[in-house]
């Protein structure tokens, strides 16, 4: 299929249903979400395709099949479908598909990774997308890097300009054995991970146990969709929204070395414009359901959030221990989050000591914690804000604390400290930043703690916190602190078909 084509169907109207969750998923209903919203249809197989047994690869004879699949996605011709029939195809690095326009494309492949270290399927062409694989490998430690995912939307060359509609749908990362076993976990870093990318899909995968997020979406990626993925049992956040700035280094970057680099670095750093819509995220054992780690212009539409054991349902947050940028123009509408910190996690990775207490974040968590010492740089200062949130038409049932908290910071001055590449040792004061704009309309929570939404100092200015039909048990909520006007809020401009 040539890119064209592959950006059509991109773009093109939606079609087709979601498919059927292989495990059982934690306590939801069905959520309203993106009004006609349905999975992509998948594109139609053209008459000629490549097929990797031509270049040696053999599925299920246990024989290492790297080699004969790098020669594979090296032949392939631009907008070239490569098939992988039936069987278990094992690798021991990363396979990437160079060729712009390039689909993988499955009838029942395994890919197996046997290398911890270097796992990754990498689409590093514009167009470069696959479809229909289960994905397993062997883990050991949780590892970072995009080739430690299973499967990563990334250039790991630094071109100037981002990956260009590449497609990751229909796919299955899962664990290929039982706990205690090599192939426990799915992936040693995140089931799929999109770095600096435009326009791409990420849709209707099964993601589970993975040892970082479910689904990591980073770089500046922009215009893009996360639709109906079922994600459990990740070792971070189920899906993941993160903007980082000086690469989230707190320790080796100052506040004014970030300053200066703001303006000539938001392209690549911040994630923006991306709708995450209907997907069924559950059951992790550490991290959060949805978090938008810095970002701008993003929506959060019909999702079902359940078990996130230790923190939020949905964050929205700037985070200064990894410097991540702040927020603005975020909706979160029409989602549904329930057992937030209120359940045990259901599964751990054998070995792994999860004693963290539960961080006490409202099942919708709102907060800014900036550095002392970035209160002096006011473009840092500004850029790590968080601002012009709207959190409409959504039910929270069943949270340890709040089920919306606002502000978090005011107050609570805390010390890091940390070693510099240098062995210099780095101490850094930081407390709460900036949240302003905030719209609460339409929440409806039941079994919260009380109060059911806390809005803490830093937001009582006049125009920060506004609030409409807040109900807890089926009781109208009056906050004091609800006295702001209501901000203008769009959210992404991406629909479920564009």
């Amino acid at each position: 299929m040539a890119l064209l084509t592959l950006v059509a169907v991109l773009f093109g109207a939606c079609g087709g249903g979601q498919s059927a969750d292989s495990q059982a998923a934690p306590a939801a209903t069905a959520a309203t979400g993106v009004a006609a919203c349905t999975l992509p249809s998948l594109p139609a197989k053209p008459s000629t395709v490549l097929d990797v047994r031509n270049f040696g690869a053999v599925p299920d004879d246990g024989v290492d099949d790297t080699a004969a699949l790098q020669r594979a996605l090296d032949a392939a011709t631009a907008g070239q479908w490569l098939l992988f029939p039936a069987g278990v195809y094992q690798h021991h690095a990363r396979l990437v598909a160079r060729t712009p326009g390039v689909v993988l494309w499955s009838e029942g492949a395994t890919l197996h990774a046997t290398n911890p270290d270097d796992q990754a399927v990498l689409l590093s062409a514009d167009g470069a997308s696959i479809y229909n694989f289960t994905l397993t490998a062997v883990t050991t430690s949780r590892l970072l890097a995009p080739w430690h995912s299973r499967i990563a939307v990334a250039d790991l060359q630094t071109r100037g300009t981002p990956l260009l509609g590449n497609v990751v749908q229909g796919n299955r990362v899962i664990n290929g054995g039982s706990p205690g076993t090599a192939g426990a976990n799915s992936a040693s870093s995140a089931g799929i991970y999109v770095d600096f990318a435009d326009g791409f899909l990420v849709a209707g995968n099964d993601v589970r146990r993975t040892l970082a997020d479910g689904i990591h979406i980073t770089g500046g990626a922009r215009n893009g969709r996360v639709l109906f993925n079922t994600v459990r049992e990740t070792g971070d956040d189920l899906i993941g929204l993160v903007s980082y700035m000086a690469d989230g280094d707190w320790v080796n970057n100052t506040a004014s070395t970030v300053s200066a680099s703001l303006a000539g670095a938001r392209d690549r750093q911040l994630v923006r414009n991306v709708l995450v819509a209907q997907n069924d995220v559950g059951g992790n054992y550490w991290g959060r359901g949805i978090s938008v780690v810095g970002g701008a212009d993003i929506t959060l539409s019909g999702n079902l959030i359940a078990q996130t054991t230790l923190a939020a349902g949905i964050l929205l947050a700037r985070d200064a221990s990894f410097i991540s940028w702040g927020l603005n123009n975020v909706l979160v509408q029409d989602n549904q989050i329930s057992q937030v910190q209120t359940t045990t996690a259901a599964y751990t990775p054998v070995g792994w000591d999860i004693t963290a207490a539960r961080t006490g974040h409202g099942a919708v968590e709102i907060h800014s914690f900036v550095f002392d010492d970035e209160r002096a740089w006011a473009n840092l200062l500004e850029a790590a804000s968080v601002q012009n949130i709207r959190v409409a038409n959504t039910t929270i049932t069943d949270a340890f604390a709040a089920g919306v908290r606002v502000g978090v910071g005011t107050g609570e001055r805390e010390r890091m400290t940390a070693t510099d590449g240098d062995g210099n040792g780095v101490s850094r004061w930081l407390t709460g930043g900036v949240v302003r704009r905030i719209d609460l309309t339409s929440i409806a929570m039941v079994g919260t703690a009380s109060p059911a939404l806390e809005v803490l100092a830093q937001t009582t200015a006049a125009d920060n916190v506004f609030c409409e039909g807040l109900t807890e048990g089926g009781r109208a909520l009056t906050v004091t602190a609800c006295s702001g006007l209501r901000p203008l809020v769009s959210g992404s401009t991406m629909g479920c078909s564009r």
